[in-house]
């Protein structure tokens, strides 16, 4: 099968793997990942720096929108399995589907990846607020501090 029709039959199995009729009008889950599976299949499964960038891009939205890291990694299995299945049952030609299997897994590493380094920086600012945090604490420890004394020297000089 040449290359283009390979990517048409996946192309093809985009609503099976998304189960879109689920969803209805919203993006399925994962639609990120599919979409990037069908974009690496048809520049040859070369590893090409804006592919990995949009996808990267995809997964810093749905995190900053709230979606946790294990459900993007999640959704990033669900769409690799849906696939396989679906691969299996419509391509009979086993090097055709070892294409398709290297493209899904190149995206799911690069998901993981994308979801480590988010879950790095994320920790990384949790950890540089917290010492803020800490910072502020000492800080105002120190002014009341310097208050209760200011107050026990008030104290004692209106009694003399």
């Amino acid at each position: 099968m040449s290359d283009v029709d390979l990517v048409e039959a996946v192309r093809v199995l985009r609503d099976e793997v998304l189960d879109t009729a689920e969803h209805g009008d919203r993006d399925p889950p994962g639609a990120e990942v599919f979409d990037a599976i069908v974009n690496a299949l048809t520049i040859g499964g070369e590893s090409i720096p804006g592919l990995d960038l949009a996808l990267h891009d995809s997964v810093a939205r749905r995190l900053a929108w709230g979606d946790s890291e294990e459900v993007v990694l999640s959704d990033a299995e669900v769409v690799f399995d849906r696939l396989m299945i679906a691969v299996e049952r419509a391509l009979g030609d086993p090097p055709d589907r070892m294409v398709i299997i290297e493209a899904a897994t190149q995206i799911a590493v690069t998901v993981a990846r994308a979801v480590s380094l988010a879950a790095v920086a994320r920790a990384a600012r949790d950890r540089a607020a917290r010492l803020r945090e800490e910072m502020a604490q000492k800080q105002l420890e120190v002014v009341l501090e310097k208050q209760r004394s200011s107050i026990v020297r008030m104290e004692l000089e209106r009694e003399l």
